[in-house]
């Protein structure tokens, strides 16, 4: 039953603006802010380029969101907008923009504080009234930005006091300092938190990855997000994909296309890469229902469960060298799947793996024949297996 609910809310978010769009039953790929809407007719063309398939915009008006849509609509992307009316003059604001073709839904919040959940619960509910075909978004801290020991009772409180259609929350877990690359400890258990807290109440979540390096202070170090690599972004969205997320967002548009020099970030290529895989693993991912997240290695991060026994009856030896690894058993439309990933995002793996009988293995050119052999794991990357 949940998992038809999970599919059901995804497809309804999906099919919400009237853009044609032949992305229904995949994964969506949304920006988060980092595109003026001055620069929308040059920036919404080098979006859809990159595989994105959403835009989550902050404008100073509703009359810049307007032009920004109209742009978007253009080239067949969905936009999130957020602007100072939907607050101020609600009814003005959803009567002036629900019936445009590229709106999915309607921003109200980045990181609220706990004593935002009332007004915030008024607005929300305010808003679906006047129009409750799209959902309002809502984005919540990261466990460290509030006392991680508190961090579950908090989420529980939004999540039981507004109704939101989805949750999202964000975290950028890959740090550099002195050079070194590390991934931060708090990562995992907002995932595990998170996705647990999604499921009690049979919605689906949205999670993130960074896009655009840039420095953060205190009190949160290291204090430097590096320029995404291939392993850095892959870690991320494989991660949230393997405990269950339904839309992948990158903060910001900025870090894929810089708006002001007018030309692709390095890192655009990356994203394009990785959002082409994100496309063809979306028959295993989209409308899941996550049965088990375990992790390997001398190590596992914290709040997480060690892999003890095989996954599944099917799987008779599971082992991967270096960091360890995130392993997720899958269920989707009478498959199950078998996901293995790499959890060091700068170096390679390996994965040597047996099955009772004959499997499958989910590449990004979709099923293929599986013997057993030892399988290289680039950083972050991942394997997939069908099971029956």
């Amino acid at each position: 039953m949940k998992k038809v609910i999970l599919t059901a809310v995804a497809l309804c978010l999906l099919c919400s603006c009237s853009i044609e769009s032949d992305q229904t039953g995949t994964i969506p790929i949304l920006t988060w802010a980092g595109m003026p809407a001055d620069k929308a007719e040059e920036c919404f063309p080098i979006a859809k380029e990159c595989g994105i398939d959403w835009h989550l915009g902050l404008y100073g008006s509703l009359e810049q969101a307007l032009h920004a849509m109209d742009a978007a609509a253009a080239v067949g992307i969905g936009v999130i907008p957020g602007f100072p009316e939907i607050k101020d003059s609600t009814e003005y604001a959803v009567s002036a923009i629900k019936d445009h073709p590229a709106l999915i839904g309607y921003h109200l919040k980045d990181e609220p504080e706990t004593w935002d959940v009332h007004w915030l619960k008024d607005l929300h509910d305010k808003v679906q009234s006047l129009d409750s075909t799209r959902p309002c978004y809502i984005n919540l801290y990261p466990n460290w930005a509030w006392v991680e020991e508190n961090y579950k009772a908090n989420i529980e409180l939004y999540a039981s006091e507004i109704n939101t259609q989805f949750y999202s929350f964000d975290q950028y877990p890959v740090t550099e300092k002195d050079g070194e690359i590390s991934v931060r400890p708090t990562w995992y258990r907002n995932l595990e938190e998170f996705s647990a807290m999604a499921r009690r109440h049979g919605k689906p979540f949205w999670a993130f990855a960074l896009a655009k390096s840039h420095h953060l202070g205190p009190p949160s170090p290291p204090a430097f997000y590096p320029v995404p690599t291939l392993g850095h972004v892959r870690l991320q969205v494989f991660s949230d994909l393997l405990y269950g997320a339904q839309v992948i967002q990158y903060f910001t548009f900025g870090g894929i296309y810089d708006c002001k020099a007018g030309k692709k970030t390095p890192a655009f290529e990356v994203f394009r890469q990785v959002n082409s895989e994100i496309k063809a693993y979306s028959p295993v991912f989209f409308g899941c229902e996550v049965k088990g997240v375990w992790h390997t290695g001398d190590e596992i991060p914290s709040h997480t469960t060690r892999l003890k026994d095989m996954p599944h009856e099917r799987v008779k030896s599971l082992e991967v060298s270096g960091e360890g690894a995130v392993v997720s058993l899958i269920e989707n439309d009478g498959r199950t799947y078998l996901a293995v990933q790499n959890r060091d995002c700068v170096n390679q793996a390996f994965l040597d793996i047996a099955f009772d009988g004959r499997v499958r293995m989910f590449t990004v050119d979709g099923p293929e024949r599986f013997d057993r052999r030892t399988i290289m794991l680039e950083p972050g990357n991942i394997a997939i297996f069908i099971l029956n």
